[in-house]
Parts: structure tokens; sequence; C-alpha cells
């Protein structure tokens, strides 16, 4: 599926190590892991809740194994399914950040999704600024798989196949970067910077909120999602590339999980020096 599957124990520790260093190179980081009603985060700050009664209704809960889906790297994963959303469906985010970018609102920022679509639809909606979803989203997967927005579209995803979407958004050089299971697949210029479209609210405004997986005209589509992180800067390549490709473990594992990683990751040098 991706290089992650075949990364030794040595590089796995370090690349979440690395993972993990970045995440914490500022306060404002969140990550929510979709095994449970309820939308925890599994780190920081922010809170997930469903746009409308109809959204709670129509997701299901389970593992990969569960929904007869492929595996991914670190175990089964667990996943929240859900439909292609109506207008009035979707995943209600609050960042609980302040406006960053020399603007009003959150101008530097970068989302992460790791995600499965089984079949690739005409337009894919990852996520909409207005937190009432009154006008078109403002990231999409094309039906080439290509990520984008206004006509600009690289990289292919693959249906029925989990992948790891990253976007870095930088409005005060009017630029968003699009990755690909840790590769970077293309960056465009968009058409405003500083509090414009891709702009978000931020704690400082009434709604403080955006919309994921959703449109106002129902161009979205079914699918899972195992993790989503956001982070209130600018990620670079390198560290996107450092979280690599999905994992059952979420995009930065849980401290407990990364404790088992690196003291996996020490016996398993001990032993191949012991062997040496």
């Amino acid at each position: 599926m991706n290089t992650h599957t075949t990364l030794g124990w040595s590089t796995r520790v370090a690349r979440f190590g690395f993972v993990l260093f970045v995440a914490g190179q500022t306060a404002w980081s969140a990550q929510f892991d979709f095994n449970a009603p309820g939308f925890v985060p599994t780190l920081g700050p922010g809170s997930i809740e469903f746009y409308s009664a109809t959204t709670a209704a129509d997701v299901e809960y389970g593992t990969a194994s569960s929904f007869g889906l492929p595996a991914m790297p670190g175990g089964d994963a667990a996943v929240m399914k859900f439909p292609a959303f109506a207008g009035n469906q979707g995943l209600l985010f609050k960042t609980g950040v302040g406006p960053n970018g020399g603007g009003a609102y959150i101008n530097q920022y970068t989302m992460v999704w790791d995600l499965l679509l089984p079949s690739i639809p005409e337009w894919f909606s990852f996520y909409n600024s207005d937190d009432v979803n009154g006008n078109d989203g403002d990231m999409f997967m094309n039906s080439a798989g290509g990520i984008g927005i206004s006509s600009v579209y690289d990289g292919a995803a693959s249906a029925n196949t989990w992948h790891r979407i990253a976007a870095s958004f930088d409005l005060t050089t009017s630029t968003l970067s699009k990755y690909i299971d840790g590769q970077l697949v293309g960056s465009q210029t968009l058409s405003s910077g500083v509090d414009g479209r891709w702009s978000l609210y931020s704690v400082d405004d009434p709604g403080n909120g955006l919309l994921l997986l959703t449109d106002n005209d129902g161009e979205t589509g079914a699918g899972y999602i195992n993790s989503f992180y956001f982070v209130d800067r600018v990620m670079t390549g390198d560290e996107i590339g450092a979280l690599g490709g999905p994992n059952a473990v979420g995009i930065v594992p849980e401290p407990s999980t990364w404790a088992l990683l690196l003291a996996g990751g020490m016996f398993m040098g001990l032993w191949r020096r012991r062997r040496e």
C-alpha cells in the first residue's frame, strides 16, 4: 500500500520520535481517533461534535476487519464509517485556537486525515471553513484521486486504500501544499490570502468552527476515517514526510503507544547488537 508498511522498528521509532517532537512545538495541536462515540481528543485541545442529529444517526463505529476493509499497519484500526453527508450533515470541529499569520483569523495551519474511500466520487470535500455549510467546500478530491481546489488537483489517491492526506495552508503567502502518504504531490497559489476564503474562525469568533467531510451542495462521498490531526502552524515537507502513511495507532501515537514503540525499538536494537 505504501512504504510505511515496510519500515523497520528503528526507523519507525525514529519517525515517531520526530513526530512527537514536531507536535510539541506548539500548544495548539489536536488529534481525534474515531474509536468510539464522543469524540474525545487523543491529543491536545479542540472538540468535534456532530453537526446535526441526522449525522449521529448515520455513522457507525467498528474496526477495519469488522467492516471488511484492507488492514492498516499497526493493528486492526478502529474506524468510523460515514455516508456521503448531505448539506445539513458533517462533523463540526472547533479548534480552540487564536488568530495567527497577522490577521484576525487562523491563517497558518495544517490538517491531516487518515481515511479510506471505497470508491472515488466525482468530488469529495475534506472540509468547509464555513461552520454553517453556507458555501462551497475548501479542499476536494476529484474523480481521478487528485487533491486540491480551484481546478488545481495533484496526486492520485486510490479507491479502497487507506491514505494519509495532509494539507498545509500558509495564507501569508497564499500557498497550499498537498501530501499523500507523506509525499508532496503538489503546491498551489490560492486566490486569497490572510483572512480570506481559506482562513479559519479563531477562538475569538462566536462560531469558532469548521466542518469536516461535508459540502454545501452534496459534493461528498462515503468512507471510513481512522484519525484526524490539526495544528495551527505550517508543517514542513520533512515534518509531514516523517508522519509517513496511515497507521492504526493514529497520526501521532498516544503516549502509551509511543512508550511501547520506544521500548520495542530499544529491545530490537539491543537484540541486533548482541547478534553482531
